[in-house]
C-alpha cells in the first residue's frame, strides 16, 4: 500500500483532501497531514510516503522550496504540487525541480485521485528498476558501504551515491555493529571448521542482518574479511536514544543468528554520531571494542560503555606459582590443581589490560611444563601427548577468548593429575620401598639428606618429599631420626660403647646434639638410658 502526505496550510482544503477521497479504497495509506513546508519535511523523514500533494504558497516554508529538498535527498518520492495561481514560472519551476505534476486549485478530485494512480504506477516502475539495479551490483553496494568505513566525504555526495546504489541511510545519527561469528572447538585434533562451512554461515549472518536492517530501515550490511561484518544502523534520533535502540537492535541479532542457525555471535558497538560522512569514526570505535572480546567473551553485546567497567590493574602483573601446579598436578591432586588454574584465570581477568597473544602464550608455556614436569613419573603419557602439544599450540592460538583457553587447559590439567594418581599407585611403593632401603642402609652417613636418596631414586627432592609423608605416614627427616635412634638403643643395650662412639656409628658427628635428640625421641639421656639396661 503506497503512503501519501498532505502538505497546505488551508486547513479546510487540506482536511477535505484527506477526508473527501476514499484513499483506502483505492490502494492508498494517508501518513499524514502538514500545515506548511517545515512540518512537512518533518513527517517526510519520519514516514517515508511514496507520494506527496502540497500547495505551493505555504507560510516558514513554500512548497517549492519544500520540493526541491525533497527530491534531493528523496528522489524516489512523486510530488504533486497545487496552487491557486496559474502563473507559468510556478509550472516551469515544478518541471525543473522534477514535480510528478502540477495541478490549479480548486482541484477536481477525480483528476487528483487518477494523478496520484499515475504517480503510484511510475513509483513502482522506478522502485522494480532500483531494484534491478540493486540486485545487479552487490559489488558497488559492498564497495560503496566499505568506502564509509574507512574514509570522510562530503555528506551530500555519500547521500545521493548511497541512493542511487538502493541503500536505506536516511536517518540523522548512525552506529556501527561489528559483528563476529563466534566458532566452537570441540576436540584436541585443532581442526576449526571447514572454510566451507564457516562463509556459510557468515553469509547466513549476514543474510539474517540485512533482512532486518531492509525491514527496519535501519541502513546496511557490510562482509568484511573472515568472519568479520559491519552493520551500519541509522535512526531518525538524539545520539543517546539511538544508542538504546541500537543495543536492543544487536540483541535481536543475537538472538536470532543462535535460534535458527544454532551458532552465536559477538557484536561490538560503535559510539553514536550524526551525519553519514561520521560512520568511519563509529567503525572505529567498534574495532577497538572487539580487541576486548577476549575479556568480555563470546555471545555477547558490549560497547564503550562496558570496556569502562573492566577491573582496573596494571598491566601484566599476573603472579601465580607454575611450580606449585607442575607439584600438584604430579602428586594427582585434582581438586587443588584446579583451583589453581581459578585463581590464574581470576588474576588474568583482573588486568586492566592484557593482549590476547600474551594469555595465549601463557597457556602454551603451562602445558608445556606440566608435560615436562611430569615426564620423569608419566613417560607413558609424555609419549602420547608429544604430538599433541603442537595441536594444542594451533588450537590455542585459534582461540578468541580468555574463557576457551582456560577451559582447554582444564581438562588437559585434570587428565594428567589423574593420570599421575595411578602412576604413583602401580610405582610409588617400590620407588618409597627404595628410599627407605637406601636410608636403612646409609643411615651411618653424617650428613646423609633427602636430596642424597632423592637422587638416588630419580625423583625431585620436593616431591619425593611430599610423597613420601603420603606412603610411610612419616616425613623423611622423621623417618631417619627412628632409625638411628632405634640402632642407637640397640647398641646401648649390648655393649659397653661409649657415648660419643655410639654417636659416631649412627650418623652425628656431635655427641652432644646426638644426646639432645636421643633424649627428645625417649625421654632420657643416653647414659641414663644405658644404666636402667
Amino acid at each position: 500500500m503506497h503512503r501519501i502526505l498532505i502538505i497546505d496550510d488551508d486547513r479546510i482544503i487540506r482536511k477535505g483532501l484527506a477526508k473527501t477521497i476514499p484513499w483506502e479504497e483505492h490502494g492508498f495509506q494517508l501518513a499524514g497531514e502538514a500545515a506548511d513546508g517545515e512540518e512537512g519535511l518533518r513527517l517526510i523523514e519520519e514516514f517515508h510516503p511514496h507520494i506527496v500533494i502540497s500547495d505551493i504558497r505555504m507560510p516558514f516554508m513554500d512548497g517549492l522550496d519544500m520540493a526541491r529538498i525533497v527530491k534531493e535527498r528523496y528522489p524516489m518520492i512523486k510530488l504533486i504540487l497545487l496552487t491557486g495561481y496559474n502563473d507559468f514560472a510556478y509550472a516551469q519551476q515544478a518541471i525543473k525541480i522534477r514535480a510528478f505534476d502540477y495541478l490549479l486549485k480548486p482541484v477536481d478530485k477525480e483528476i487528483l485521485l487518477e494523478k496520484v494512480k499515475k504517480a503510484a504506477e511510475e513509483w513502482d516502475n522506478e522502485n522494480r528498476t532500483q531494484q534491478k539495479i540493486s540486485e545487479a551490483n552487490p559489488f558497488f553496494r559492498q564497495a560503496f558501504l566499505k568506502t564509509l568505513l574507512e574514509c570522510r566525504e562530503e555528506e551530500e555526495e555519500l547521500l545521493r551515491e548511497a541512493r542511487s546504489l538502493g541503500i536505506e541511510l536516511v536517518g540523522k545519527t548512525f552506529i556501527v555493529f561489528l559483528i563476529k561469528v563466534d566458532e566452537s572447538y570441540k576436540d584436541v585434533s585443532g581442526k576449526a571448521e571447514s572454510l566451507e562451512k564457516r562463509e556459510a554461515l557468515k553469509y547466513c549472518v549476514f543474510n539474517i542482518c540485512e533482512e532486518l536492517t531492509a525491514g527496519e530501515k535501519k541502513g546496511g550490511v557490510v562482509g568484511l574479511e573472515k568472519d568479520e561484518l559491519v552493520l551500519i544502523y541509522s535512526a531518525n534520533e538524539t545520539p543517546k536514544d539511538a544508542e538504546a535502540n541500537a543495543r536492543n537492535f544487536a540483541e535481536e541479532i543475537k538472538n536470532i543468528v543462535k535460534e535458527y542457525l544454532k551458532i552465536t555471535v559477538t557484536i561490538a558497538i560503535g559510539g553514536a554520531y550524526q551525519g553519514i560522512s561520521c560512520i568511519r569514526s563509529s567503525y572505529q570505535d567498534a574495532r577497538s571494542v572487539i580487541s576486548f572480546r577476549h575479556f568480555i567473551g563470546k555471545d555477547k553485546v558490549f560497547s564503550m560503555l562496558d570496556i569502562g567497567d573492566l577491573p582496573s590493574k596494571s598491566r601484566m602483573q599476573i603472579q601465580w606459582d607454575e611450580d606449585e601446579l607442575v607439584n600438584k598436578v604430579k602428586l594427582g591432586l585434582v581438586q587443588d590443581a584446579m583451583g589453581i588454574i581459578h585463581d590464574l584465570e581470576c588474576e588474568i581477568m583482573q588486568q586492566n589490560y592484557i593482549s590476547l597473544y600474551h594469555v595465549r602464550l601463557l597457556a602454551v608455556q603451562l602445558i608445556i611444563s606440566l608435560f615436562r614436569g611430569a615426564a620423569e613419573w608419566a613417560q607413558e603419557w609424555e609419549k602420547a601427548q608429544r604430538e599433541n602439544v603442537s595441536l594444542y599450540y594451533n588450537q590455542i592460538n585459534e582461540m578468541q577468548t580468555i574463557r576457551e583457553i582456560m577451559n582447554l587447559i582444564r581438562p588437559v590439567v585434570s587428565a594428567l593429575a589423574e593420570f599421575m594418581t595411578i602412576q604413583r599407585e602401580s610405582h610409588s611403593y617400590g620407588v618409597i620401598g627404595e628410599a627407605a632401603k637406601y636410608i636403612e642402609e646409609h643411615y651411618a652417613k653424617q650428613g646423609l639428606s633427602l636430596q642424597e636418596v632423592a637422587k638416588h631414586v630419580h625423583m625431585n627432592s620436593v616431591y619425593l618429599s611430599t610423597l613420601f609423608k603420603q606412603e610411610k605416614n612419616i616425613n623423611f627427616s622423621d623417618f631417619l631420626l627412628q632409625i638411628r635412634m632405634n640402632k642407637a638403643m640397640e647398641l646401648l643395650r649390648s655393649n659397653n660403647m661409649k657415648t660419643y662412639e655410639v654417636a659416631e656409628v649412627v650418623g652425628y658427628s656431635s655427641p652432644e646434639y646426638f644426646s639432645v635428640c636421643f633424649k627428645k625421641y625417649t625421654g632420657v639421656p643416653p647414659i641414663e638410658f644405658k644404666n636402667k639396661v
